[in-house]
């Protein structure tokens, strides 16, 4: 899987952004950071051919409607096709919300974004098998 993980200019979530990076790209996921996007060819071929977004938003938040006016952007933006959904995990300071079921979710509940609240969230992953390449999850020898 790739990942196209959004960077923001905030530091005080630095280290938290650099935790779900490493995440992604030590459980053999693909996984392009970067807070420079005045490349805007770069920026279009990762968004067009990344397999998920991830976003960090520092309020606590369960905004449904983020995630239809994002698809429709991104559609606009990067000339996706219509039936090309993108997926999305947005970390909050009160959880992990994706766009991965039916209808954006809240998968995973925090009391604060932090690293230890995000080692609990990598941990949940772990266990079930989340954000892990097909490939490792057909592999029952493990």
């Amino acid at each position: 899987m790739k990942y196209l993980v959004v960077e923001n200019s905030e530091e005080r979530v630095d280290e938290c952004l650099y935790d779900i990076a490493d995440f992604f790209w030590n459980n053999g996921n693909q996984v392009y950071i970067s807070n420079n996007y005045s490349n805007e060819d770069d920026y279009w071929h990762f968004v067009k051919y990344c397999d998920w977004l991830v976003l960090l938003k520092y309020e606590e938040w369960s905004n449904v409607t983020f995630f239809e006016s994002m698809q429709e952007k991104l559609k606009e933006d990067f000339q996706l096709e219509n039936n090309s959904k993108k997926l999305i995990l947005v970390f909050s300071t009160n959880g992990v919300y994706s766009n991965i079921i039916p209808f954006p979710y809240k998968i995973f509940h925090f009391g604060k974004l932090d690293q230890n609240e995000l080692k609990c969230f990598f941990s949940w992953c772990r266990k079930l098998n989340l954000f892990m390449p097909k490939e490792d999850k057909l592999n029952f020898s493990k």
